[in-house]
């Protein structure tokens, strides 16, 4: 197959990103290694970018988060990069978060010479992710490539109860189309399931948190979901990082891109939390991910410890005086 030097992917969904490397391999025989830009890369990642195919094999050498590498790790890739080495396929995935309809990249790598050269070349894919304009009409497409119909007020409750995240939308109206029982249409009675997800609305999951209103109920909701889904746990990663990041753009004066409607919704509680709490949340995220890359948790067993790290935390009100430990208080 006819291939680029190297490729970047630029989009917040990993679930997107998962799709996009999928179709780009699709019907080639490159095997696939992974690799995490917010990890020390090992001596396999450079042995593969250097790789020769001796015995005949071919590697995509996917690097997540490439937007977390250092400009030391950047300058030991860009010659690697420069040349064109049949046996391996470079796919950088640029993860991070959008502001003003474009990918907030860093600094390091938008000044590499690779990275101009790709955007030369259009070896570059960027995608905003599922966002509230577009989420409708992924809704729509979603079904219609099942045979489905959705009517447009059912389209208006999926598009505003379902967070922007495609691993999770996918997950929950996989879920409602089991409810159907054989119909093709998708109407506003469906949507009950849907609606009582808390798990699903990862700001009101995150409200409740910090009013105090981990329930009993919200625990069973959120292990229940353990017990049924082992995808759950990176869709929710990705939802808190996102919705804490809000917060504590929100908390720092940095919400410029915000809409008004958005700002005003988000800032009560963002106040609440405080910015030490905030912090915490994306450590006990950042805790739960790398147990689980490293083998040391299962999804499952990261999940319980997320949710109970994050109950202790906003068990009681964060005063000035009391700076809440990431972790602490899990099981």
């Amino acid at each position: 197959m006819t291939r680029p030097g190297f490729s970047f992917l630029v989009c917040p969904d990993s679930e997107l990103i998962r799709r996009r490397i999928r179709g780009m391999l699709e019907g080639s025989e490159y095997s696939r290694r992974v690799y995490w830009g917010d990890e020390e890369l090992p001596p396999a990642f450079w042995q593969d970018m250097t790789s020769q195919g001796l015995f005949g094999g071919s590697a995509a050498v996917i690097l997540r988060r490439a937007e977390a590498l250092p400009a030391q790790t950047l300058a030991q890739l860009s010659p690697l990069l420069a040349g064109f080495n049949p046996a391996a396929w470079p796919i950088l995935c640029v993860e991070c978060a959008w502001e003003k309809g474009r990918p907030k990249l860093p600094a390091t790598l938008k000044k590499q010479k690779f990275w101009t050269f790709a955007e030369k070349k259009k070896w570059l894919w960027e995608s905003p992710g599922l966002t509230e304009k577009s989420l409708p009409d992924y809704i729509r497409d979603w079904a219609a490539e099942r045979g489905l119909s959705v009517r447009p007020e059912a389209l208006q409750t999926l598009a505003r109860c379902l967070p922007p995240d495609a691993a999770a939308v996918d997950n929950e109206l996989a879920k409602l189309v089991l409810s159907l029982d054989g119909r093709a249409e998708i109407g506003p009675d469906d949507l009950s399931l849907v609606a009582s997800e808390a798990s699903m609305d990862y700001f009101g999951l995150l409200e409740a948190l910090i009013g105090g209103r981990l329930s009993l109920s919200l625990w069973r909701e959120i292990l229940r979901e353990r017990a049924g889904n082992d995808g759950l746990l990176f869709p929710l990663l990705a939802g808190l990082t996102r919705e804490a990041r809000g917060m504590w753009q929100i908390l720092h004066g940095e919400a410029a891109g915000m809409p008004d409607w958005l700002l005003r919704k988000k800032e009560g509680a963002a106040r609440r939390a405080g910015p030490a709490r905030t912090a915490a949340i994306l450590a006990l995220a950042l805790d739960a991910e790398h147990g689980v890359k490293s083998g040391e948790q299962t999804e499952h067993q990261a999940l319980e410890r997320l949710v109970g790290g994050l109950a202790a935390l906003f068990a009681a009100p964060a005063g000035p005086d009391r700076q809440p430990r990431p972790g602490a208080g899990r099981p």
